[in-house]
């Protein structure tokens, strides 16, 4: 009976932190329970189906590879928040805390304010967490699975998913 009871606390607590793989679970849950917020989600499940589209091209064929790698995206929007610079500075205050997330980059101007996190496990990165508040609105995406940044790019391009526009500096190819 004490071996059931240690055996069931450890896949509770397995199955949790799995759940919580990414900022917007792991932080952002309450924005996620507001109906001011419009909420995205994109599954592996769709990742596996891009995988299996044929393609001749080269460089698709190296933006399927990535894909595949991909565990999701998740994604939190509001596009009319009555101050999204408060919350983009809540939503960096928050992860700031926890010391997993390193900066990669962030671009300020009068409009806007765009930060790229990273947390990573050695040369592998795990989640590619932007957070963007501005003027008119503020979002958070979490994408996680194994990232390829210059891949991630040159998805962002395709995938034309709001949001990920943002992503586009990460690439510096001059295509």
């Amino acid at each position: 009976m004490k071996k059931l009871a240690i055996v069931t606390i450890a896949m509770i607590w397995s199955i949790s932190s799995m759940a919580q793989d990414n900022a917007i679970s792991k932080y952002f849950s309450n924005f996620v329970a507001d109906t001011a917020f419009t909420k995205v989600t994109v599954t592996s499940k769709m990742f596996s189906l891009f995988t299996e589209i044929d393609s001749e091209d080269e460089a698709e064929k190296e933006v399927l590879e990535a894909l595949s790698k991909l565990k999701g995206i998740k994604v939190i929007i509001n596009e009319d928040p009555k101050d999204p610079k408060t919350l983009y500075g809540g939503a960096i205050s928050t992860i700031d805390k926890d010391k997993a997330y390193e900066e990669l980059m962030s671009v300020e101007d009068g409009k806007e304010n765009v930060k790229f996190l990273i947390r990573d496990k050695g040369s592998i990165i795990n989640e590619l967490l932007m957070i963007v508040g501005g003027n008119e609105e503020f979002l958070i995406m979490s994408l996680f699975g194994e990232i390829d940044l210059k891949q991630i790019a040159k998805l962002s391009k395709i995938m034309k998913m709001r949001g990920l526009d943002h992503l586009k500096v990460l690439d510096n190819d001059d295509e």
